[in-house]
């Protein structure tokens, strides 16, 4: 053989292995063959250009129009190619990034070559179709914020889901749609169409005097990624897990088949789709949740901001604040606290409720006399001089009116990378050297590569209370039951230092800053909708025990494997080929 042949053989994976069509390949389908794939879907077929492309065609009006809402999490999800949390960009707008060292000025990289704009069942069931029969690889999209990249993929045919958007439906006393199957249930239920976001749903729900479990960020996915992983929120200790409220989905099968799963029928279906992960089991198109009545809050709002040569304070007492989170959730406490470094400035701020089942005076008194003894008293002495410290408590009427007193609205980031961990009490409760000692690595300069100029760790208070009861027909990893918080720390790679630096900051998080929090919750694990995509513990630490039956349901329901996504069910067999970049053609590892 010619050394010429054998690199050949090296460099192209279809060679060597069954892959994916991808275009370039002999395979890809025709213009035909697309055209007719529109045809079917009713014109809703798109075909994907980069979001800056002007930028590069020399349409620089249109290229500053884009550049101002680039970053804006509602905007991005008006396009079939918009993602939030992308690890690379491989065509920023000229003004605001700069290429990424080695790769083409302004391509689609790993987004898809086409969208179906899915307005209606048939359209999912065409595009499954379309893909299985050409051998394309497929995936799932509704509003692009899943940090994990499973709604894109190199030469990919995409479903997006994000018109999918029949009117909401309120039920006062929820009914199963097979009047066979009884439910436990006797309370309010809303059925939410897949393209809904959950600002659409809040307000809808506080229309009719209820609550539904959604996300902290009003500009997610309903039913996506979001709820199929677990979902979490501002009333999870109050309520449980978002995907703990699921009564029943309607969900196309890899076989196109339109289908009710519950309790009663596809039942392992409906426990796969209740925390097992989406985008691998079935394109969920709507969903039945319980809506719970409204309640009352009381808010505390915390802010903490060392002075100049205070620094080294701040870590030590965020580890005491955090030491004390199991006391707060156990009195009913719930929010999101964010520990900032921006350069070498660090800030701490929290918002937390408390949802109210009297509205008692005497409720109320007690939770500010909580909050007051465990946080704010042992802050005191540094106010005004090493720390500047502000706590204040504010009461709301309703659910509604407490979320919207805050933001709730992530800006988009792009060269994110974020590592997570579960915590449960004992990981926390009197624990502050250990804690110190995680923020210290977490914060920390750890060797002389390249640094981000800031980094954040979320401190999500949103498990306790109804989160710890466990549920049937769930399929969550059953750490859930015990945990109180996630910790969430986020990293920037500097555009300026290219693909390299991406993979050294990522690799630090991976190897040292998530073996950190590991050290602290040796038997936890995380949430697998914001996951380290690299952790080498995925398996355990996504999904416990309950991967090899999770596995059945997706090999009885997809044995094609249509539905493939990155460190899914039942992704093993097949793996993206990425060569230099970080992203490839998918082929078979067999």
């Amino acid at each position: 053989m010619h050394y010429s042949n054998l690199l050949l053989l090296l460099v192209v994976p279809s060679a060597l292995a069954k892959c994916k069509c991808t275009p370039g390949d002999h395979c890809w389908p025709s213009a035909l063959k697309w055209e007719a794939l529109n045809s079917t879907v009713h014109g809703h077929l798109i075909a994907n250009e980069p979001l800056a492309k002007p930028c590069y065609t020399g349409d620089m009006e249109r290229c500053q129009e884009i550049s101002a809402e680039y970053l804006d999490s509602f905007t991005l999800e008006k396009s079939p190619i918009g993602y939030q949390y992308s690890a690379i960009d491989t065509c920023a707008p000229l003004n605001s990034s700069k290429p990424l060292a080695g790769q083409p000025m302004c391509d689609l990289g790993n987004a898809p070559v086409y969208s179906i704009d899915a307005t209606e069942p048939g359209h999912v069931s065409a595009g499954i179709k379309f893909a299985k029969d050409n051998n394309v690889r497929l995936v799932i999209k509704s509003t692009g914020h899943d940090v994990r990249g499973r709604s894109q993929g190199y030469g990919s045919l995409s479903i997006w889901m994000r018109n999918m958007r029949p009117q909401l439906k309120f039920e006062k006393e929820y009914t199963s749609s097979n009047r066979s199957c009884r439910s436990d249930w006797t309370g309010s239920a809303i059925t939410v169409g897949a393209g809904y976001v959950w600002n659409d749903v809040y307000s809808f729900a506080a229309k009719h005097g209820v609550i539904v479990v959604g996300g902290d960020d009003k500009s997610v996915g309903t039913v996506g990624g979001y709820m199929q992983g677990a979902g979490h929120g501002p009333a999870s200790h109050a309520f449980g897990l978002a995907t703990d409220q699921v009564l029943e989905y309607k969900v196309v099968l890899a076989s196109g088949e339109l289908v009710t799963a519950n309790a009663c029928q596809y039942k392992d279906l409906f426990t796969a789709l209740r925390g097992g992960g989406g985008g691998t089991y079935g394109v969920v198109v709507s969903a039945t949740i319980k809506a719970h009545p409204t309640r009352a809050v009381l808010q505390h709002k915390l802010e903490i901001i060392p002075g100049p040569g205070n620094q080294s304070l701040i870590i030590g007492t965020i580890a005491g604040i955090i030491s004390k989170f199991p006391i707060l959730s156990d009195e009913g406490f719930a929010g999101i606290g964010e520990f900032n470094k921006i350069e070498e400035q660090f800030s701490y701020t929290h918002d937390f409720g408390v949802l109210l089942e009297k509205n008692s005076t005497e409720e109320i008194e007690h939770a500010k006399e909580i909050m007051t003894k465990e946080v704010v008293d042992a802050l005191r002495k540094y106010n005004g001089t090493k720390l500047s410290v502000k706590s204040q408590f504010h009461q709301y009427n309703t659910f509604q009116d407490y979320y919207a007193s805050g933001s709730h609205y992530a800006t988009a980031a792009k060269g994110v990378i974020l590592i997570s961990r579960f915590f449960d009490k004992r990981s926390m409760l009197h624990q502050e050297k250990k804690l110190t000692t995680m923020l210290k690595v977490l914060f920390g300069k750890l060797d002389s590569g390249v640094q981000s100029p800031a980094s954040s760790l979320s401190l999500a208070l949103i498990g306790g209370g109804e989160v710890l009861k466990s549920q049937p027909d769930t399929s969550v990893n059953p750490a859930w039951r015990r945990t109180y918080m996630i910790a969430e720390h986020v990293e920037i790679a500097p555009p300026e230092s290219g693909m390299e630096g991406l993979r050294q900051v990522w690799g630090r998080a991976t190897n040292k800053k998530l073996k950190a929090m590991k050290d602290v919750t040796p038997d936890m694990g995380t949430y697998l909708n914001e996951a380290d995509p690299y952790d080498p513990d995925w398996k355990e630490a996504w999904y416990g025990d309950r991967y090899n039956d999770l596995k059945i349901t997706k090999n009885k329901y997809d044995p094609d494997n249509i539905f493939w996504c990155w460190r899914c069910v039942g992704s093993e067999g097949w793996d993206e080929v990425k060569g230099a970049n970080l992203w490839g053609p998918l082929c078979e590892n067999k």
